[in-house]
């Protein structure tokens, strides 16, 4: 099977939307581990 049938079978079956939905979820748990991680070690400031 050449690229072009490849790229077809993997359209037809959904995968790309799968895919970018992965790759969002992936990338949307990072930014929360960074977050948690900047406001669990922040300094307690109280402001007088």
């Amino acid at each position: 099977m050449d690229e072009r049938g490849l790229w077809e079978l993997f359209c037809r079956t959904g995968l790309p939307e799968v895919w970018l939905a992965l790759v969002g979820e992936r990338k949307e748990r990072s930014q929360q581990r960074k977050e948690l991680a900047k406001t669990a070690f922040q300094s307690r400031i109280e402001k007088v």
